[in-house]
Formats: C-alpha cells, sequence, structure tokens
C-alpha cells in the first residue's frame, strides 16, 4: 500500500535537511510518521508546504519514507506575501497542480489529507485516487465560537499596520471565513474522515451523513509519556497553560480566573504560561494589556515557546493546569497534561468532554466564565486527594489512548476500510 500524505508543515527529516529548528507545530504529525514508518507492505510519501526560509528542494528518501517541498509564500518578496494574505480574504484559489506532479511521481493508492482547512483538502473533489481526510479543527464552528474571547483589551491592541500588511484579527476572522466556506464543500465531496472525538463525528454527520467516519487518536511525543507529575515536587499554588492565542483559546478568561483568586482565597496564586508572548502580535499586545489591568505583572509569567522538554518541565513544576478554550474539538495540550498526571481543569467545549470526563480525569466548566474556572482551580489547589485521584485516572486514560503501537495498527486499518469501501463505490457506480 503507497499512501502520500499532504501536510501544512516540513516533518523533521525536512528541517534537519535544510538546517532548519524543529517546527513543533507538526510535532503529533512526526510520531505517527514515525510510529507507520516499519510496517510492513506500507509505503510512505509526504507532501508540505515550504515555510518561509526554505530552500527548494528536490524529493529526496529518509528512513523509508520519501518528501515532496511544494513552493508556498514564504521565500517570495514582501509585496508578494502581503497580496498572498489579502488575497485569501478577497478572492483566488490555491492551486493544486503540484499536488497533482507529486501524486503522479509516487503514484500513491491513498492520499491522506491533514486538516479539513488545509488548501489541499481540495483534493478530494479533484482526485481519482481515494482521499481520506483527518480533522485538526472544525471552522465551521470555530467560525461560530471565535469572537467569544473577544474583550476590550484586545480591541484595544488591533493594529493597523498589521491590517495594512494582509493579517490582524479583522482580516484573519474575514479569512476564517472563507475558509468554513471551503471546508464545508469539502466534507461534501469527500467520503473518508478521520477524526477523535464525538464532536467531529457530530459534525461531520450533519454536514455529509453519508461519509464514513473513523476514531484515531493521536501519538503524543515520547517526552510526555516519560514525565509523571508528583504532588509534593510542585509547586504549590502555580497554574499553568499553553496558549497558543489570545481570544479563541480563552486567555483573557483565565487572567480574570487569576486576579479572582489572588484578591480572594488564593493571594499567593501564580500563572505561568507558554506559547503566546507578550509582543509583537495583538493577541500578545492583548495579554499584556489585561495583565496591567488587572494588576497581575507580580504573578503571572509569559514563557514564550518552549521545546517539549521544557513543556514538560512546566507541566511537572505546576499545581493545575488549565485550558480555557472556547472551542477545540480535541486538544493536545489538554492530552499532554493528563498524561504527565497534572490535575485539569478545562472547558467543556467542542470535543473537551471526550478528552476528559468531569470529576473523572478532569474538571469540565463552562468556557468564558472567570469564576466557574477559578472555582475548579481552586478546588483542586485545596484538595489534595481529589487532585491525586484526578491525576492517576488521567495519566492512566491517556497513556493507553495515546499508545503508539494501538494508534498504529488502528491507522493501518482505516487506510485498508477507506480502499475497501472504495473498491465497492466503484463498484456500484459502474
Amino acid at each position: 500500500m503507497r499512501v502520500l500524505w499532504f501536510v501544512d508543515k516540513p516533518m523533521p527529516a525536512v528541517t534537519q535537511r535544510q538546517a532548519r529548528p524543529p517546527i513543533n507545530h507538526a510535532g503529533w504529525q512526526y510520531q505517527l510518521e514515525a510510529a507507520l514508518r516499519h510496517v510492513p507492505d506500507l509505503t510512505l510519501g509526504v507532501a508540505s508546504l515550504s515555510s518561509r526560509g526554505y530552500a527548494p528542494y528536490e524529493p529526496f528518501a529518509s528512513d523509508g519514507t520519501t518528501y515532496y517541498g511544494i513552493p508556498g509564500d514564504g521565500n517570495s518578496s514582501a509585496f508578494k506575501r502581503v497580496a498572498r494574505r489579502w488575497q485569501r480574504v478577497i478572492g483566488g484559489s490555491d492551486s493544486l497542480d503540484c499536488a497533482h506532479q507529486i501524486m503522479s511521481a509516487f503514484r500513491p493508492d491513498l492520499v491522506h489529507v491533514h486538516g479539513t482547512e488545509s488548501r489541499f483538502s481540495l483534493l478530494a473533489g479533484h482526485s481519482q485516487v481515494p482521499v481520506v481526510i483527518s480533522i485538526q479543527g472544525v471552522l465551521s464552528v470555530i467560525e461560530l465560537m471565535d469572537r467569544r474571547g473577544v474583550d476590550t483589551s484586545l480591541l484595544l491592541s488591533i493594529s493597523p499596520g498589521l491590517f495594512i500588511r494582509g493579517t490582524g484579527a479583522i482580516l484573519d476572522y474575514e479569512a476564517l471565513k472563507k475558509s468554513a466556506s471551503q471546508e464545508r464543500l469539502v466534507v461534501r465531496q469527500c467520503r473518508h474522515f478521520i477524526g477523535r472525538t464525538r464532536f467531529d463525528a457530530d459534525v461531520i454527520s450533519v454536514l455529509n451523513p453519508g461519509a464514513h467516519y473513523y476514531h484515531c487518536d493521536e501519538p503524543l511525543r515520547p517526552e510526555f509519556r516519560a514525565s509523571v507529575w508528583n504532588q509534593d515536587r510542585c509547586e504549590p499554588l502555580t497554574i499553568y497553560c499553553t496558549m497558543g492565542g489570545y481570544a479563541r483559546k480563552g486567555l483573557g478568561t483565565l487572567l480574570r480566573a487569576t486576579a479572582l483568586l489572588r484578591d480572594g482565597p488564593v493571594p499567593g496564586v501564580r500563572l505561568r504560561f507558554a506559547g503566546l508572548a507578550l509582543d509583537g502580535s495583538e493577541g500578545g499586545r492583548a495579554a499584556a494589556r489585561e495583565i496591567r489591568r488587572l494588576g497581575l505583572s507580580q504573578c503571572v509569567t509569559s514563557l514564550g515557546a518552549l521545546d517539549p522538554d521544557g513543556l514538560a518541565r512546566e507541566l511537572l513544576r505546576a499545581s493545575v493546569f488549565a485550558l480555557p478554550t472556547h472551542i477545540d474539538n480535541g486538544s493536545n495540550s489538554l492530552s499532554e497534561a493528563m498524561s504527565v498526571g497534572v490535575p485539569c481543569v478545562a472547558s467543556a467545549a467542542g470535543g473537551i468532554p471526550t478528552t476528559a470526563r468531569d470529576e473523572v480525569e478532569a474538571l469540565l466548566v463552562q468556557d468564558g466564565d472567570p469564576y466557574a474556572l477559578a472555582g475548579a482551580i481552586l478546588r483542586l489547589l485545596k484538595d489534595k486527594e481529589m487532585a491525586s485521584r484526578l491525576s492517576q485516572q488521567a495519566r492512566r486514560v491517556a497513556l493507553a489512548r495515546h499508545d503508539p503501537e494501538r494508534i498504529r495498527k488502528t491507522v493501518v486499518d482505516i487506510y485498508q476500510s477507506v480502499l475497501n469501501h472504495e473498491a465497492v463505490w466503484h463498484a456500484t457506480e459502474r
């Protein structure tokens, strides 16, 4: 079986060949690639967009996988990059010519596109080869929920300069609406989807009742499986969060919950968050503004981007992991925290209730509610027995769910099922 992946980020073999820093966004994809690498009778190819700073490269093979580069706009002139950003809002479609050329060269039996939001998901309606799409985010729901985290601090941080350059909160939302519309078209055209939660299964069943949905979890990076949280070694009263953005991920809610704790029952509370830096982006500036407004400068630490080892160290250090997101079809950061065993509090949003059950593996609260979030965090800070029980159960569930051997078998079975369904479908069509 020859399987060709389409992904939006270069894989580690490409970053190493180009002497570029590793891209953590592809962490779980790399773990899945590694799990499939030595499956008998499976040959894997991976095509990815070339990010800024990557030189064009010819296809190459490494450890049994063939890698293909697809030109992006990262190495084009500044003017062309701005034009490209505006094009995603006002119209225009990405050419699939390069993707078809790669398919002709690799000759796959099956194409696996990672993400309904990917430009390559359009292959579902333009390919004679069977296509299966992994669901990474459900844009049609994100479009509805995206503004729940917009607050005064974010509105005051909107940058005219970023707007002129074709990005920022306003244009990003317009581009999101366009991408969500494309996603709905893709879901109607594609017959096969891989997902992780009841949430994304339900969305697919509504948008395309005839589609085949396959459940498969994602492997996590080994740093999290190897780290084990210890209640006696963590820092007391310390909340930790991995935060990729401000509004959608609910950072404002978490900051307000921290202020409620600091001004009330937990004066010594500390919040540490990784991912979002407090400069450069509108979200970063909004976070800095909200921290100042709430007087949290002495008890909030922004860690910026961290590698997997750094993320694992922060999880071990924390008393509680918090995920205040307004929408997530399935959160890898929550799964990583559960694997380490940190007691978790999360919003009951999207697919989170599939990832962790309330009062079994985590405490779940309504998104956007700083009082409920602060209250749940307080329960875990005060109730050591509950924290220990949730910790042990979460780690047990997460290690089983994200076992790479089990996931490898599941993915191979899915690939074979897609091919079998397609063979029956084509026979019926004739």
